[in-house]
């Protein structure tokens, strides 16, 4: 425990330093004194390639340029967002209902026909949607209607609609035509294909600029600009807030916290978690985690309340399992035991001789664990896991990559990694993150999980109705991961972002949607 801590120590440290030097101590947002400006500008470690719907639309929701048909709540929960109703009208229909008025950017009304050829399209081009509603169509019924009918029952509609992933709303037609017209995704800026209350009037490497939308069928917004500006070192980030070039860093580092306490020009603020945030993922494609007991003995050996508490200062909680204890199919399936993890690693065949390494036909059981700098506890997280698996006789190694998810697509190039993953999607759906990180050939399967009887537990969950029995399958379900060492979490982050003065009181949505309609100043 005490390298633990004295990692924790070292953290803070570095992130004091890295804060201070050279850092003007000024108001980010606004003149000192005077009333803080109506706008609000970003710094975040992802970069907005273009304005594409089907490679880059994800980015829109966060930023306010463009909107869902449904939208998570604060819990988490699926509620209308462009739609004003959604009601299953028999178990493989949905009536989906809009409001009057709503349009593009370019003009155009949002009607059914308009909505029904998106859905279609959509469909067609968004794989994890045709995937998680095979075979279903589209038609408008009415004016402001249409009606979604799928093959099978299908419980997560609701939640598919408030993925941002899944269906951006945008003008499908005059999509088409651009990208038939070969012209390049730059183009889109100007284009004015979303609904959205601010519309990108610029786009490069370095930032975003937007605008306003007076005609919004919700009014005009509340702020007069936003600025998102791209940052990929974290400190950077919060140094921009510090010198008054931003008014929000996004993704700040835990460690930096205790750096930012007793200041009143700077605010780390937190939310509550929806959901554990970092997947430890293990690569079952290599050795030594193609056998599930070095898979199991790995996330035995974690000491989950350490990282927590000591490592991170009490800005995490400790992981549990796949889901938060809110949720009531969840169950606490990750536990820490040295002891079984010992064990579990001397019947696999590494053993150990007195405090030296563990070894097997005279190689040492070391591996590589991936991090990156989007995501700057990741790198925190890693050296707390090398110092715990050290006293087990493990070696780790820590590499951070500049792209996690490209590294991650190169199986015989790493071991493990610490991915910011969430376990239900950004709408609150349960299906989809499964299909997507744990099914045999899921697209986010990076570890090679391949398992008949989980997919088949998978199937049936996708098809349930019954709130009772899809409870209880998604309770054998993490079981069944847990059992076979498939997954877990080995972080659970409170949200947090790091403001000035005029932005301290800045409510976090769990489903990183930092601006909507009505975001203000609130200092």
């Amino acid at each position: 425990m005490t390298r633990i801590r004295a990692l924790t120590r070292l953290a803070a440290a570095a992130a004091a330093v890295l804060l201070t030097a050279g850092c003007m101590q000024t108001t980010g947002g606004g003149e000192a004194g005077g009333d803080p400006p109506n706008t609000v500008t970003f710094a975040t470690g992802f970069a907005i390639d273009d304005l594409d719907p089907l490679e880059n639309g994800f980015w829109g929701p966060e930023f306010g340029y463009v909107e869902l048909l449904m939208r998570p709540d604060r819990a988490g929960e699926p509620t209308p967002w462009v739609l004003t109703d959604l009601t299953s009208t028999g178990p493989t229909t949905w009536r989906l209902t809009l409001p009057e008025g709503a349009s593009f950017v370019n003009g155009t009304v949002l009607d059914g026909a308009a909505l029904a050829d998106l859905v279609t399209f959509q469909l067609a081009e968004n794989a994890p949607l045709a995937a998680a509603l095979p075979g279903a169509t589209a038609a408008a019924t009415g004016p402001l209607e249409v009606t979604l009918t799928t093959t099978q029952p299908a419980p997560s509609v609701p939640a598919l609609l408030a993925d941002e992933s899944i269906l951006p709303v945008y003008d499908v037609a005059a999509y088409r035509a651009h990208r038939e017209s070969g012209a390049p995704a730059s183009d889109l800026v100007g284009a004015g294909i979303y609904t959205g209350p601010y519309v990108v009037d610029s786009l490069d490497g370095s930032a975003a600029q937007l605008s306003p939308r007076a005609d919004h069928w919700r009014g005009a917004p509340a702020l007069s600009a936003v600025t998102v500006r791209f940052v990929p070192e974290a400190s950077a980030r919060i140094q921009a807030v510090q010198s008054g070039e931003a008014d929000i860093a996004l993704y700040p580092s835990t460690s930096s916290a205790p750096t930012l306490e007793a200041r009143d020009d700077i605010f780390y603020v937190t939310g509550e978690p929806t959901g554990p945030t970092f997947q430890l993922v293990l690569n079952q494609h290599r050795a030594p985690f193609d056998d599930d007991r070095a898979r199991r003995a790995v996330y035995s050996a974690v000491d989950y309340d350490a990282i927590a508490n000591d490592v991170m200062n009490g800005l995490y909680l400790p992981a549990t399992g796949l889901y938060v204890d809110s949720r009531p199919w969840a169950e606490k399936t990750q536990t820490t035991d040295v002891a079984a993890a010992a064990a579990l690693l001397d019947e696999a065949g590494w053993v150990r001789d007195g405090e030296g390494p563990r070894t097997r036909d005279g190689q040492e059981l070391r591996f590589s664990v991936l991090t990156y700098p989007q995501q700057p506890d990741s790198d925190t997280i890693a050296l707390a896991f090398q110092a715990q698996l050290a006293e087990l006789g493990v070696g780790v190694d820590i590499r951070q990559v500049p792209d996690l998810d490209a590294a991650m697509q190169q199986p015989a190039d790493w071991n493990a990694a610490v991915a910011g993953n969430g376990f239900m999607s950004y709408g609150g759906d349960h299906v989809y993150p499964l299909v997507r990180y744990v099914s045999t050939g899921g697209e986010r399967n990076h570890a090679g999980i391949s398992d008949p009887e989980l997919d088949a537990l998978i199937d049936r969950l996708a098809v349930e109705l019954d709130t009772t029995a899809r409870d209880d399958l998604l309770r054998q379900i993490q079981w069944r991961i847990a059992e076979r060492g498939h997954l877990a979490y080995i972080g659970l982050r409170k949200p947090a972002v790091v403001t000035g003065p005029a932005w301290q009181g800045y409510e976090i949505e769990g489903s990183n949607l930092w601006v909507s309609h009505d975001t203000a100043p609130t200092g």
